[in-house]
C-alpha cells in the first residue's frame, strides 16, 4: 500500500481469494501420513487421505468456478469471492467424505501396505 500526500491509495486491488489448497500443504499431507504410518493408524492414514481428495476436488472446482463468466446479475465483490471460495471448499470435503469418486480409497490402499500386509478396504468409523 502506499501513503502520498493526497491520501491513501493502495497500490493494488485486493484480489486475493483465499484458497484451501494453500492452507493445506504437502507438508502437512507429508507429516499426517509419517504420523499414521508411524503409529499404525489406519483411521488416521484415512483421514490424510481423504483430505488429499478434498484438496484436490477443490482445485477441480475451483477450476469450474473461474471458467463461468460473471455477469452483472449476480454481483461480483471481494466478498463474494470469498463466500464462493469458502463454500466450494466445503463441497469439496463433503464430496470427499461421501467416497463417491475413490481417491481416497484407492491412496490408503496403496499407502496402507506400509503399516500392515492387509489392511481392510476402509476402517470402521466407529472404532
Amino acid at each position: 500500500m502506499v501513503i502520498n500526500n493526497t491520501g491513501f491509495i493502495p497500490a493494488q486491488p485486493m484480489t486475493v481469494i483465499p484458497s484451501y489448497g494453500e492452507n493445506v500443504t504437502k507438508k502437512d499431507f507429508s507429516h499426517s501420513l509419517e504420523s499414521a504410518i508411524n503409529e499404525k493408524n489406519n483411521k488416521k492414514l484415512y483421514s490424510a487421505c481423504q483430505e488429499l481428495e478434498s484438496v484436490f476436488l477443490n482445485k477441480v472446482l475451483e477450476c469450474m468456478r473461474q471458467s463461468v463468466p460473471k455477469s452483472e446479475l449476480t454481483g461480483h465483490s471481494f466478498a463474494t469471492d470469498t463466500f464462493e471460495s469458502m463454500l466450494y471448499t466445503e463441497y469439496a470435503r463433503s464430496m470427499s467424505k461421501t467416497g463417491s469418486l475413490g481417491i481416497a480409497d484407492m491412496l490408503y490402499r496403496q499407502l496402507s501396505a506400509d503399516i500392515t500386509a492387509q489392511a481392510p478396504a476402509r476402517p470402521d468409523a466407529d472404532e
